[in-house]
């Protein structure tokens, strides 16, 4: 039941595979294996976590119960109640689809804000203390945590860095005496319970390293305490655990060991290592093989301790990985600097003519040179074909066919968007078109320059469509993911990709994923969300030119249409200049 990157999906999306589940709430209360019911719960949760933190896709899922019906079964309360452990409101983030044995979860990207965690994580493993007991902080307690370290660059060693010098305190005092004691009698009294500093513990010798990293976590991140492994905090007497003495040896090089492994953060320049101390004492009863006490006194640290890495994941190399410690504290600290991952965006993209895209519609077309209509914009596809196609190639026609097939929307065209994106280029294709509509899904189209003799090879054409395939994907969804961060969009964005191929008299499909694949209706484009893409474009082109002065993309035309279709009235060359 592990978590895959599901790799020939139609979807251009990250989609995230995790097996089989039961749906429906009888069906899920009825199951009789608690531990997969529970694992199914945990793969559900990780797999919208990793989505989340990895620019939003879909969990696709098969579904194990026959006969089962979304609308008619839901997904099961268990499932929906473990959702507000990573988002407070489920609905704006996730969408729900059945497909025949199939079932989606659509995610979209994690939205920063300022006061917000960068990203969302199931379990944060950092503890601290709460009275007499160990907590683990929340996501968004966490972040103001460690927050406060970094502006304190740490702590220093004033005030509880050491418990045992604090003597104004009743409970460290009686701590401080019994941790000085060599021995004790076996059910001797003490006369402190648990507390902010203490930490009392009957439990047999093998359980010790389990409690160890939530303890030293928790004393760590607080003012430091002492954690007595051998006392029955009910009655207050001492018992021990048995352990031969050459055990103790073992014992101790392990809890060294576990405290060592334990994920810490700095924001000091010191970066020391976590400060305790550990020792056994006997306990003894007449007649009876000697017991023993473990001490553990912990210092307070000055940054950072966790009990383990954070649960928390993103899709790396096509791989689900978890984050380290390190990792989660950059992102959670640097997560809400919104602008300047505009910038880190935008300075990464080649340059662009940013001249073209005022907001203004007409002064778009003056800026490019071309006559303005008042109501559209009128630009020339046949001078686009010229830096296409040779004079003797008779493709033009087809393009503008295809072209003006597109009726009433943005179309932003472009030589290649791998051109004006970081992606490798792919040889063959002559023409990208970004397609932006109300109430249609965002569709990135790709035009494939061909050959006469090549038309009628269906065996060619299939194998040259499953090649672009992919290519087109990571095209159209670095795209998608880079307009919606430079717009700071809030809808939801679905899109697709069309492949065609230009022969010597007609155009042939060569791949079409709208046909294949289907969205909630949330994710087709609003009025809203389409101002927004277009905003991103032009935000996109004219921040590369105020970065770079020089030009390297020279075929991006961007046509707003407003008519039904492309009017090719004037047949004027764009200027860029320079």
């Amino acid at each position: 039941m592990s978590i895959t990157v599901d790799q020939d999906t139609d979807y251009v999306e990250l989609v995230l595979s995790i097996g089989e589940i039961t749906l429906g709430e009888k069906n899920r209360n009825s199951m009789k294996d608690s531990q997969r019911r529970r694992k199914e719960t945990k793969n559900f949760l990780q797999a919208v976590c990793t989505l989340l933190n990895s620019g939003g896709g879909v969990v696709k899922a098969r579904i194990k119960n026959q006969d089962y019906s979304f609308t008619r079964d839901g997904i099961g309360q268990d499932l929906v109640n473990s959702l507000p452990g990573i988002l407070k409101l489920p609905h704006e983030y996730l969408d729900y689809m059945q497909d025949q044995d199939y079932f989606f979860i659509f995610v979209k990207a994690w939205k920063l804000n300022q006061k917000g965690p960068g990203i969302t994580t199931l379990k944060t493993n950092l503890y601290s203390r709460s009275i007499s007991s160990s907590i683990e902080l929340k996501a968004a307690d966490t972040v103001k945590f460690l927050k406060s370290r970094k502006c304190s660059k740490g702590r220093s060693d004033s005030r509880l860095s050491s418990p045992g010098t604090i003597d104004c305190n009743e409970v460290l005092n009686e701590c401080l005496n019994l941790f000085n004691r060599d021995c004790f009698a076996y059910k001797e009294t003490f006369c402190f319970t648990k507390a902010t500093h203490a930490e009392v513990k009957l439990t047999p010798k093998k359980k010790i390293l389990e409690i160890l990293p939530q303890t030293v976590s928790s004393f760590a991140n607080a003012d430091g305490g002492y954690l007595f492994t051998g006392l029955d905090g009910k009655t207050q007497e001492i018992i021990g655990f048995e352990a031969e003495k050459s055990d103790l040896v073992h014992l101790e090089s392990e809890i060294e060991k576990c405290i060592r492994q334990l994920p810490v953060t700095h924001f000091c320049e010191e970066r020391e290592k976590i400060k305790y101390t550990c020792k056994f004492m006997e306990v003894h009863k007449p007649g009876a093989a000697c017991s023993y006490v473990c001490a553990l006194r912990v210092e307070r640290f000055c940054c950072a301790v966790f009990a383990a890495e954070p649960e928390s994941w993103h899709v790396e190399d096509s791989c689900v990985k978890r984050f380290t410690a390190e990792d989660w504290v950059k992102r959670q600290m640097d997560g809400p600097a919104c602008e300047k991952q505009k910038l880190i965006i935008i300075s990464r993209l080649p340059h662009s003519p940013g001249s073209c895209c005022p907001d203004n519609p007409d002064a778009l077309q003056q800026s490019a040179g071309l006559p303005v209509i008042s109501g559209k914009v009128i630009s020339s596809p046949e001078a686009l074909c010229g830096k296409l196609f040779s004079p003797q190639e008779a493709h033009e026609q087809l393009l503008l066919a295809q072209l003006g097939s597109l009726c009433e929307e943005t179309l932003v065209i472009t030589k290649r968007w791998a051109l004006d994106l970081p992606l490798q280029d792919k040889q063959g294709v002559i023409l990208d078109v970004l397609q932006i509509s109300q109430d249609s899904l965002l569709t990135l189209h790709g035009f494939v320059l061909g050959g006469e003799d090549l038309e009628d090879d269906s065996t060619f054409l299939r194998e040259l469509g499953a090649e672009l395939k992919g290519y087109y994907k990571q095209t159209a969804l670095t795209l998608k993911q880079t307009l919606i961060n430079l717009s700071g969009c809030t809808g939801k964005v679905g899109i697709t990709t069309k492949i065609t191929y230009l022969c010597h008299n007609k155009a042939v499909s060569l791949y079409d994923s709208s046909s294949k694949i289907h969205y909630p209706t949330k994710y087709y484009l609003t009025a809203k969300t389409v101002t927004d893409l277009e905003k991103a474009l032009r935000s996109l082109m004219q921040a590369n030119t105020h970065i770079y002065s020089v030009h390297v993309s020279k075929y991006i035309l961007v046509l707003l249409i407003y008519s039904s279709k492309l009017n090719f009235e004037f047949c004027q060359e764009p200027s860029w200049g320079g």
